[in-house]
């Protein structure tokens, strides 16, 4: 009798401990708790085709993929006859890196000057954890290239962000 309850215990086991198991190795969530997204509205300038817009903006999108580690994310999206960028970064430093990139002697100064001649930067928007450090960073920029359009920042009050992996 003892040897059929001691069965029973062990098949029981067997069937419940697949379940505790899974469980137990569901991932973690991944969050990325210094997030940094950019809003930039941009105007299409005049005599640009939706054509050249497309392979423009999958061209530059590339170029941020395969150069700057830290940018999360990258899209052009159309807003009327607008488009807005949305660039998400892993921290205030990722968004640094751009700004260094667009910059004369960066990597994708001439990639941003061809974007100025396809658009028309009107605002930038900055959301997200971010210091006075990205701030003063976006100021002395905007002084030294001659930025003739705002650059907004909102802190963020709460709120998360999640890694899909």
């Amino acid at each position: 009798m003892i040897a059929k309850i001691q069965k029973l215990v062990l098949f029981t086991v067997a069937l419940l401990l697949p379940v505790t198991l899974s469980a137990d190795t569901d991932p973690p969530k991944k969050y990325i708790p210094q997030e940094v997204i950019v809003f930039v509205t941009l105007k299409i300038n005049e005599n640009k085709s939706m054509d050249e817009i497309k392979a423009f903006t999958k061209k530059y999108s590339e170029f941020v993929d395969k150069t700057e580690p830290d940018s999360l994310g990258w899209g052009y999206h159309q807003s009327g006859d607008k488009v807005i960028l949305i660039e998400r970064y892993k921290n205030e430093d990722g968004n640094i890196l751009t700004i260094e990139n667009i910059s004369p002697g960066g990597i994708r100064h001439q990639l941003m000057n061809n974007q100025l001649e396809i658009f028309t930067i009107e605002k930038v928007s900055v959301f997200g954890e971010f210091t006075q450090k990205l701030i003063d960073y976006h100021a002395a920029t905007a002084k030294k290239l001659n930025f003739q359009f705002p650059i907004e920042h909102h802190p963020m009050i709460s709120g998360y962000s999640r890694n899909a992996k």
